[in-house]
């Protein structure tokens, strides 16, 4: 949960000019702005907590031994159980984790009781869901860093290996812009 500030009404009003300046349409991009440009001008860095980082890649990949921020991310390779999987992105991983959890317990109500995200034993397609009729189940949709969650949790209780590359976009919110990280699971 982000943290919730108060100002005054004055300051919201000189916020709202600034904007206009900088070119930003909300109070928070506008002080994300001025906080970025003062720290620039201080020559300070965001502190990221350096024990989610596990190693540096020989190609200079951050890997992490936990999850790092995944918003504003996009997955250039993943494998599940060492196959590949085209295209992928957060939810074909963890719905590619859920097919091979599928294929141990067998019964779609089983599977449903297994997961910790919204998901039906039957076709549900309303309020975000997707069916799936190769596992007779519904799941609702999640955000990366919840599906990573999932995912995760997943593969190490079912002992499933899973590694995703991937890369923050260059914006301005994301942890890392432009680098790529790595993440691993149920090894």
């Amino acid at each position: 949960m982000m943290p919730v500030i108060r100002i005054n009404d004055a300051t919201f009003v000189d916020l709202k000019s600034i904007s206009t300046w900088l070119g930003t349409n909300t109070p928070s991009e506008t002080i994300d702005a001025l906080v970025r440009a003062k720290m620039d001008d201080l020559g300070m860095e965001r502190d990221v907590p350096e024990d989610h980082i596990h190693e540096l890649g020989s190609d200079g990949d951050l890997v992490f031994e936990k999850a790092p921020g995944l918003t504003f991310t996009r997955i250039l390779a993943a494998s599940v159980k060492d196959a590949a999987l085209p295209k992928a992105n957060w939810s074909g991983v963890l719905l590619g984790v859920i097919g091979l959890v599928h294929a141990k317990v067998l019964d779609a109500r089983k599977l449903v009781n297994e997961l910790q995200i919204p998901a039906k034993a039957a076709e549900y397609t309303q309020d975000g869901y997707k069916f799936l009729p190769e596992l007779g189940i519904s799941v609702q949709g999640q955000s990366a860093a919840d599906a990573w969650k999932e995912t995760a949790r997943l593969a190490d209780k079912f002992q499933i290996p899973v590694e995703v590359r991937f890369k923050w976009r260059e914006n301005d919110k994301a942890q890392h812009p432009g680098k790529t990280g790595v993440i691993r699971a149920g090894s």
